[in-house]
């Protein structure tokens, strides 16, 4: 019929937006229109500022009798994004062509926003992929729950970053066309000291760095940990000869340089095992609150609906909060001594200082109170409350705020600052995020073509790192595409050096590591 007609041009012209291709409608198969998605009417009817919306048939399991929809866009962005998922809760709003998302990430966003954990709406960023619990990329706010598997298992994990007074690309690297890789010996001596003094995986520090018990000892007067974790940190060296380490999975050192040539100084980090350890103790927690208060948790998988929430007023969903803002100033901190590390390296080695004036460190698995203003897509009616956002995988973005968003190990990283969207709970994304997982990484991605991908880097190619491929990651330049309504971007990085934690034990023990990594 005639609107049926509409339906299908509409389709075809987004199709050849996607895909550059003419091709007529009839040349394709009713199962890859079906996976290609259809495109629908937009419920709000503001057609001078809105996209064409579409009903997704891609994930038709995940998303059964749910409508979802594009959104207006009063900057006028021809993206169509995000795109507006309705549920049985609150709806979803998405920064990604779901084609590119997991079915399983879509349930585990359903499952948030039929919780009750969430106000208002759920934000996906364009690097949103399977987590434990809640997808990596999630944003949400809430008035009366917290999830410990919402905010992570690495509480705090995120980024740092400083640039390097008058110190640029080409006083590290020459002309290779002598047949040598090109680095000088100054950049060797970089790298070689950097692995030699940040410890990586799961190693630490023989003793704790100068200073540390004095970090630790102000990260407890700021912020009070309760009676278990005061008693934990007494009893435990360990976290005091962790601050100052990498860990493994996706955390990373680097050294990059910007579009002027300048250099930068970058890692990614969080808060070792003790943030690992408190997600955990919190979690079992939750369950058993949840079980006393009749509370059902999500039904599915174990793991993929390990969604599980304490409430805010009750003792245990305070004294989390309490022990989950320790363990981010912990985080803060060790990036803070890592960051460090590599300022004296690069001031003994090439005698150049860091422009510490313009160093950014920031979380991108954290839960904070924030005064939100909340616009309704439809009606434009503005709400403002207090709520406890909480982001997974994702760097808060407010008006004029610097951010961080790096790449696989292969591609570099995006220095932006926040455009305070509303719709995205004031968020971007944390990075790019995995397309293949780390078992399919070995599998699929060969040993030549990781180290092929991996030319004019000074790094290690060892066959462990296989998984952290640039090929096991989504397009950086489509994430950041998607999310230009989120950022604008400052500075372009590209790598130079990468000292990333490798795992010891074997390819198994590795692949084991990709259970615990689906936090980041």
């Amino acid at each position: 019929d005639a609107e049926s007609d509409a339906y299908m041009r509409l389709w075809h012209q987004a199709l050849i937006r996607r895909t550059g291709s003419a091709e007529p409608v009839a040349s394709y198969s009713v199962r890859r229109i079906k996976h290609l998605g259809v495109f629908s009417t937009c419920e709000c009817h503001r057609r001078t500022k809105c996209i064409w919306a579409r009903h997704i048939t891609t994930h038709s399991k995940a998303l059964a009798g749910r409508a979802v929809h594009g959104l207006c866009t009063e900057a006028g962005d021809d993206s169509g994004l995000p795109i507006r998922i309705k549920t049985r809760g609150v709806p979803i709003h998405l920064y990604a062509d779901p084609i590119g998302v997991e079915e399983d990430a879509i349930r585990q966003l359903v499952s948030i926003a039929e919780s009750g954990l969430a106000e208002h709406f759920v934000s996906a960023m364009p690097d949103v992929h399977l987590g434990k619990g809640a997808a990596v990329g999630s944003v949400y706010a809430s008035k009366t729950l917290v999830a410990p598997n919402g905010v992570g298992v690495d509480i705090g994990c995120g980024m740092a970053a400083v640039p390097v007074e008058k110190l640029f690309r080409d006083d590290l690297v020459r002309d290779a066309s002598d047949g040598t890789d090109g680095f000088v010996k100054e950049a060797k001596a970089v790298q070689r000291l950097i692995k030699a003094k940040v410890p990586t995986g799961a190693d630490s520090h023989l003793e704790a760095l100068k200073g540390t018990a004095e970090a630790i000892s102000a990260i407890s007067k700021e912020h009070p940990p309760s009676p278990w974790l005061r008693k934990l940190l007494s009893a435990n060296a360990r976290v005091a000869r962790q601050l100052g380490t990498l860990g493994g999975g996706n955390h990373f050192l680097e050294v990059l340089y910007d579009e002027t040539g300048q250099v930068w100084l970058m890692l990614h980090s969080g808060s070792r095992w003790i943030g690992n350890h408190t997600a955990d103790v919190y979690n079992r927690k939750a369950i058993d609150q949840m079980r006393r208060d009749g509370r059902s948790p999500p039904s599915g998988r174990s793991g993929l609906n390990d969604l599980n929430s304490l409430r805010i007023d009750s003792e245990e969903g305070q004294l989390y909060l309490q022990d989950m803002a320790w363990c981010q100033a912990y985080a803060l901190a060790n990036r803070r001594a890592m960051l460090g590390i590599m300022t004296q390296i690069v001031r003994d080695v090439l005698n150049r200082r860091t422009e510490d004036d313009r160093m950014i460190n920031t979380h991108h698995n954290f839960c904070q109170c924030e005064r939100c203003t909340v616009r309704d897509p439809v009606t434009g009616a503005e709400v403002s409350e207090e709520l406890w956002v909480t982001r997974k995988g994702a760097t808060s973005a407010r008006r004029g705020e610097a951010g961080l968003i790096p790449g696989s190990m292969g591609v570099g990283s995006f220095v932006v600052e926040g455009k305070g969207e509303s719709l995205s709970w004031r968020s971007c994304s944390h990075g790019a995020g995995r397309r293949l997982s780390r078992t399919k990484a070995f599998e699929l991605v060969s040993q030549a073509d990781f180290e092929a991908s991996m030319n004019g880097i000074l790094c290690d190619r060892t066959e462990a790192l296989r998984d952290e491929a640039p090929q096991a990651y989504k397009d950086l330049s489509q994430v950041m595409q998607d999310q230009k309504s989120l950022v604008s971007i400052k500075h372009r990085l590209h790598p130079l050096i990468n000292v990333k934690g490798i795992e010891k034990g074997s390819r198994q023990k590795k692949k084991g590591e990709a259970r615990r990594d689906r936090k980041s």
